[in-house]
């Protein structure tokens, strides 16, 4: 109990300690909240706007980009991510220094990781195998509730934690202060990049649940936290001081991708992230910014458990109406594409597959054989592949009938008691306010309107307006049925949200809508999606998994609690003068490499 206590604790102070940053902040803005020791801004501070908000620095609950790249500088995992000298990221031993693998005779992969000697938090004390043990189990504890912790389901003793309660049956344990080792199901091809280099299993210090980032075992400290700022500054207990960057990073946010862009033109800023539409044309013909493809989409979360979209019907039908070609030229950001299915073109070989399909009856779902060879691979498909970072695939292998579509959308509003939209509940479209935001939203309401007959109210709000409408209740019990009960959702009806993918595979983003996840709050609930990704986690070769990953998107899209609309792209400028930037696969930018130019 005791345990359970400090880890509330700690969320409960870092939920204090970091609101949501919303509001366009100043580089010399006063901190709220300041915290001790700190220094002057110097003559090696980096200004940094970030395109988004940085949501929590609690590792187990991050989602936004911004609040990860923050922690990728604060604390180091397992592995960590290093210049491939190319703009991207690759990955190298991080406070572990080395690692083995084994394999039992039923394909179980065991990784042994041992840590670095004399590796040390920035207070003193030494980081141990135990701190990363903390961590896995409270990602993996179903009463912390995470938003990832279907991450650990690829862990041995998962199921066994979610039926149980316990987190110390987690496959993970710490034989001695240096080794972690971890016994996974299967053999995961994801598992060191996702599991062993991400932010949400970052190790957890137990002890100190009133410090969140004043005490890390990354390149930096926090020297400041407050709404609109957070300050960095170099780790003088780090291990690897040549690998640090600037002396001090200053993290700021904004909504207003103009005024960010034109604070980089005038020397206020160092970098900006989310250039504006009316800036990339003229940057992409002048060679100074390419499209970068992001494991991130956009896309409208349906409350399923809530009229009117507690009929499938009334979902599909929205879902067929909106003409994503269209939304993304409507947009004016070249960054983004037209979604062809809810796993964005950032995930590298997932390709255009996944298709909504016309609702039938219920049927008994037909798992493909893990045993049989894998499928043909399909001509030309549809894929934005990071690894690449190539646009030459970047085509569509099949034209949507987009008027068909609606025709096909007409029908089920009507079959739904709504024919030409009479009769339908004025309903509110939500989402977080931007130049993106705003542009999705005064599109769809176009189209719906046209298309369906159907007068949608569109409201931007602040992101913790936004949050606070869609915390779901807390979980319902059991019926004692034994089957399992919808999650309980927030107050919207429809809501716009962006969907981060961890690292180069659909799995995380999928797992999403299983039964009641933590991420679940549109209150999904099918059967045949969650035996899929069931079996897609046992499944041994990497082919039968994907294959099930493939048949769970179809199931969700013919079911939509969710509109794909977007796949997202990158984009960033870095002042002249400035070199060494590297990313990661999923947007995560790393500035410890970043000087003057040579010359």
């Amino acid at each position: 109990m005791r345990r359970r206590r400090v880890l509330a604790a700690l969320l409960a102070a870092l939920l204090a300690a970091l609101l949501a940053l919303t509001a366009c902040g100043s580089r010399n803005e006063t901190p709220d909240t300041p915290v001790p020791d700190s220094q002057e801004a110097g003559p090696r501070t980096l200004a940094v706007r970030l395109g988004d908000a940085q949501d929590t620095l609690d590792p187990a609950f991050v989602t936004a980009q911004g609040g990860e790249t923050i922690l990728f500088h604060l604390y180091e995992n397992l592995m960590r991510w290093t210049d491939g000298g190319d703009g991207w990221a690759v990955l190298s031993p991080g406070q572990a220094e080395s690692y083995t693998v084994e394999t039992d005779y039923a394909g179980n992969a065991t990784y042994t990781f041992t840590l670095r000697e004399g590796i040390v938090w920035s207070d003193g004390r030494a980081v141990t195998a135990e701190d990363f043990v903390a961590a896995w189990r409270r990602l993996a504890d179903p009463a912390v509730d995470a938003p990832h912790r279907e991450l650990m389901a690829a862990v041995s003793g998962y199921s066994q934690v979610q039926s149980t309660g316990d987190p110390t049956q987690l496959g993970v344990s710490a034989p001695d202060e240096r080794t972690f080792v971890a016994t996974l199901n299967g053999s995961r091809a994801y598992f060191l990049e996702e599991l062993c280099a991400g932010a949400y299993t970052m190790p957890l210090r137990e002890d100190l649940p009133a410090e969140a980032g004043t005490v890390t075992n990354g390149a930096y400290t926090a020297t400041h936290l407050s709404r609109n700022l957070v300050t960095l500054e170099r780790s003088e207990s780090y291990y690897a001081p040549d690998a640090q960057g600037p002396e001090i990073i200053e993290f700021t946010t904004c909504g207003d991708s103009e005024a960010d862009y034109a604070a980089l033109q005038s020397g206020e800023l160092d970098l900006v992230t989310g250039l504006p539409a009316s800036a990339l044309q003229e940057l992409a013909d002048t060679g100074l910014w390419t499209p970068e493809p992001v494991t991130a989409a956009y896309g409208v979360l349906l409350n399923t458990q809530q009229p009117p979209f507690d009929d499938p019907n009334v979902r599909q039908a929205f879902l067929l109406a909106v003409d994503t070609q269209a939304l993304a030229l409507q947009t004016g950001d070249l960054t983004n594409r037209a979604a062809a299915g809810l796993v964005p073109y950032g995930v590298a070989d997932y390709g255009e597959r996944a298709q909504p399909v016309e609702k039938e009856e219920p049927a008994e779902p037909a798992l493909p054989d893990p045993n049989a060879p894998p499928p043909p691979e399909e001509p030309d498909p549809v894929c934005w592949d990071f690894r690449t970072h190539s646009l030459e695939k970047v085509t569509s292998s099949a034209a949507r009938d987009y008027t068909a579509d609606c025709l096909r959308a007409q029908a089920l509003l009507a079959q739904a008691g709504y024919a030409g939209g009479g009769g339908f509940p004025l309903v509110e479209y939500l989402y977080v306010s931007s130049d993106l935001g705003d542009a999705v939203a005064r599109a769809l309401q176009t189209m719906w309107e046209e298309q369906l007959g159907v007068a949608v109210t569109v409201r931007g709000v602040s992101q913790e307006e936004y949050d606070a409408a869609l915390v779901p209740a807390p979980q319902e019990e059991s019926s004692g049925t034994g089957e399992a009960q919808p999650r309980t959702t927030g107050s919207y009806a429809m809501a716009a949200q962006v969907f981060t993918v961890p690292y180069s595979d659909a799995g995380p983003l999928l797992w999403r809508w299983y039964g009641s996840g933590a991420g679940n709050v549109c209150g999904y609930r099918s059967d045949a999606f969650d035996i899929l990704l069931d079996a897609a986690r046992a499944a041994i070769s990497p082919e039968a998994r994907d294959a099930y990953l493939h048949d769970a998107e179809a199931i969700l899209l013919s079911d939509a609690p969710v509109i794909p609309l977007l796949s997202l792209g990158g984009s960033y400028r870095l002042a002249d003068g400035l070199a060494g930037l590297y990313r990661a696969p999923d947007g995560v930018y790393f500035l410890y490499g970043v000087q003057p130019e040579a010359g």
